[in-house]
């Protein structure tokens, strides 16, 4: 029977963490084509060893769930093409990288752990697809889930972004220009890089106009 064969057997924890270090590799020799479909296996995995699990073992329940809300979120990083570092990402990406952006909110409200990265990955992908109002609506839930004044600030920034995006006034322009100046001042270390990925999407999404 070929179910018991070990070449179909469940993939033991040293393939797992082989896996893991062959996601890094892609990443070192800029192979981010690659990244994703390694991305959809491990979160296959993940669901996979969560249909296993006792449903009463709540602490390794969480443990995957956890680790399959990190896994979506990478998915919804990697099609977002606000970065403009990874060249052209295809309609179907963008796609997924939406649909993976739910599911690990999704993963995070299951686990009671609702991140701001979680919330803000879904303001960025519903920007992208121009659903402004839904957008604004996950990054003011992330800039009330942070506990900083640069993560609020950050988040502030990404509103303003999408509400210039939905209706380019100049008027909405200043409103943007004034909360990236305070992003850049309420973090010293990190705040221009911050204010920087918020400049770069302004010029992925005014690019064609």
């Amino acid at each position: 029977m070929v179910a018991d064969e070990l070449a179909v057997a469940p993939i033991t924890e040293v393939e797992w963490k082989n896996m893991s270090e062959l996601m890094g590799e892609l990443r070192k020799i800029q192979r981010d084509d690659l990244f994703v479909p390694v991305a959809r296996l491990q979160l296959h995995y993940a669901l996979n060893q969560i249909k296993r699990t006792d449903k009463n073992d709540e602490n390794e329940l969480n443990r995957l769930r956890k680790f399959a809300r990190g896994v979506a979120y990478n998915i919804a990083a990697f099609t977002w093409p606000g970065w403009d570092d990874m060249g052209p990402i295809a309609s179907k990406d963008q796609e997924l990288g939406l649909s993976a952006a739910r599911v690990a909110l999704n993963f995070a409200t299951q686990t009671e752990d609702i991140t701001f990265n979680a919330l803000w990955i879904n303001g960025a992908h519903e920007l992208n697809a121009k659903n402004f109002d839904s957008a604004i609506e996950f990054f003011e839930q992330a800039r009330d889930k942070a506990d900083e004044l640069s993560g609020k600030k950050m988040a502030s920034g990404w509103i303003a972004l999408t509400k210039f995006l939905d209706d380019a006034t100049q008027k909405k322009q200043a409103s943007l220009e004034d909360a990236v100046a305070e992003l850049r001042q309420a973090d010293e270390k990190n705040g221009d890089f911050f204010a920087q990925q918020i400049e770069t999407a302004l010029t992925v999404y005014t690019r064609d106009e």
